[in-house]
């Protein structure tokens, strides 16, 4: 094994699929680990340690899809890790630095309009501070218009 890490950020169980599968066709090549990780981004008004197991839920699904991805599809092993922070972005940067990620891979789901000026703040944020490079997965808006090209 290389030593090197890749990382996913997951956050929607709806789109773990896809980014794990392209985590996995990174490390495949490099014979790097993978790490999936989610943030469940908490409020101000309550305590990042607050007692309330609904607040995890999503997080935690979207790294069950992951790690079952992973396991099922790709044949690989994946390592998850659940944080709670006030904001994705800096809590995916400090991530990386912390686990010395060579690559992180995160999805953006475009909505409506440009989205926030361009990719949105918490992308915007990890490209411009992330200690490793950065693969961003474009999933696209559901059209009610399925089959129109």
């Amino acid at each position: 094994m290389s030593g090197s890490l890749v990382m996913v950020a997951v956050k929607d169980p709806a789109h773990a699929d896809e980014l794990a599968k392209l985590a996995c066709q990174v490390a495949r090549g490099t014979g790097a680990e993978l790490l999936a990780i989610s943030v469940a981004e908490i409020g101000p008004a309550l305590p990042l340690d607050a007692e309330a197991e609904i607040l995890d839920q999503p997080a935690r699904q979207a790294l069950e899809r992951a790690a079952l991805v992973a396991s099922e599809i790709c044949g690989s092993r994946i390592r998850t890790a659940l944080v709670r922070a006030r904001a994705a972005g800096p809590a995916l940067v400090e991530e990386a630095q912390e686990h010395h990620a060579d690559v992180l891979v995160m999805g953006y789901h475009s909505r409506l309009g440009i989205g926030q000026i361009l990719l949105g703040s918490c992308v915007q944020y990890v490209a411009t501070h992330a200690p490793c490079r950065v693969i961003l997965e474009i999933i696209p808006a559901v059209s009610h218009e399925h089959g129109r090209e």
